[in-house]
C-alpha cells in the first residue's frame, strides 16, 4: 500500500512539474496574445522553438522563420474597405536577426481579380509606389515579386492569390517571405 502511495505522489509531482514547466515557457505567448482579437493567436510548440500565427478570422496560419527565435511583437488591423476590397493586416516582428519583420495584408473581393500582375501594378500606382514586377513561383503559388526602393527602403513585396483572396507580404528578406508563404496554410 505504501508503494502505491509513493508512486502516486511521484506521478502527481511529475504532472505538476510538467504543467509548471509548460506554463513558464508559454509566458511570452500569453503576453503577445493579450493584444490580439478573438480568433487570432500566436502558438508555440511544447518542445523546440517553433512559433506559428493561427488566424481563424481570415482563414490562414503561418510559421515564423526559426532564425527569428520567436516573436517580439505582433499587431492586427481588423477588416476595413480599401479600393473596393475588404482588407485585414498583421504586422510581425521577430526577436532576432536582420530582416525579421513582415507585414501581411489580405485583400478579399467577391470576384476573381484576373491577372495578378496587373492588380499588383494598379495597387502600386494607387498608393504612389514604384517597382519592377517579376513573375515567380513560391511554393504552390504563382506569385509576383518586387522591391520598393523609393518609399519602403528596399523592402520586398510578394503578391499571390488563392480563390478570391490576394495576399501581399512585405519584408526586408526575400528568404523569410518565401519561408512564410511556402510553410503557411492559406
Amino acid at each position: 500500500m505504501a508503494k502505491k502511495i509513493i508512486l502516486l505522489v511521484v506521478v502527481l509531482v511529475l504532472i505538476g512539474g510538467g504543467f509548471f514547466y509548460w506554463w513558464q515557457i508559454q509566458a511570452d505567448i500569453r503576453e503577445l496574445n493579450k493584444t490580439l482579437p478573438e480568433g487570432v493567436r500566436v502558438v508555440k510548440s511544447l518542445f523546440g522553438n517553433e512559433y506559428k500565427v493561427v488566424n481563424k478570422v481570415d482563414g490562414y496560419e503561418l510559421k515564423i522563420p526559426p532564425e527569428w527565435m520567436g516573436i517580439k511583437e505582433i499587431g492586427y488591423i481588423p477588416e476595413r474597405t480599401e479600393e473596393g476590397y475588404t482588407a485585414t493586416s498583421i504586422g510581425i516582428e521577430g526577436k532576432e536577426g536582420i530582416g525579421r519583420s513582415v507585414g501581411i495584408d489580405r485583400y478579399k473581393s467577391g470576384r476573381d481579380v484576373g491577372d495578378l500582375g496587373s492588380w499588383a501594378k494598379t495597387n502600386f500606382e494607387t498608393f504612389g509606389l514604384m517597382g519592377d514586377f517579376i513573375k515567380d513561383k513560391t511554393g504552390e503559388f504563382d506569385s509576383i515579386k518586387t522591391q520598393e526602393n523609393v518609399h519602403f527602403g528596399g523592402e520586398y513585396i510578394y503578391f499571390f492569390k488563392k480563390d478570391f483572396v490576394i495576399y501581399t507580404i512585405t519584408g526586408g528578406s526575400e528568404d523569410f517571405i518565401r519561408y512564410i508563404i511556402t510553410n503557411g496554410k492559406w
